[in-house]
């Protein structure tokens, strides 16, 4: 007959073989649920590459695209074209007096194209300096 311990020990090692043999079975069921969440992982995968091809991404031609991919705005912002609203302009200095070779006055009354102005004086002139390049600068008389 076996001694207490040694009938221990046989109940304890039946115990534990059954527990292994259901660790066992619970890891082949997981395996196999794995390989087909893989498979599907796969698929899905597939099929989203498959959706978002158009004709911007793959040989496809334009007229196979079901929604138009949608245009990229060429501005970063809402800002205007231009110097910007508080940025100090950067304009030539204006020539001065002595150097102004002719003044031509220009008043509202009465314009070349035939407009008729009202003859009030402007309270702050606009004044627009042009320079002009002439083919030969110098005249040489003999």
């Amino acid at each position: 007959m076996a001694s207490k311990r040694e009938q221990f020990y046989k109940r304890r090692i039946a115990e534990l073989e059954e527990q292994v043999a259901e660790l066992l079975e619970a890891n082949e069921q997981l395996v196999k649920k794995n390989a087909a969440l893989i498979e599907r992982v796969t698929q899905l995968v597939e099929k989203v590459a498959k959706l978002f091809k158009n004709s911007s991404n793959s040989s496809k031609p334009p007229s196979s695209d079901i929604v138009k991919p949608p245009k990229s705005k060429q501005s970063g912002g809402p800002r205007q074209q231009g110097g910007q609203p508080g940025h100090k302009g950067s304009n030539r200095e204006p020539f001065r007096q002595d150097q102004i070779d002719k003044t031509i006055p220009l008043h509202t009354d009465s314009c070349h194209c035939g407009y008729v102005g009202s003859g009030e004086p402007i309270e702050k002139p606009k004044i627009q300096q042009t320079v002009e390049l002439v083919d030969k600068p110098v005249t040489i008389t003999e």
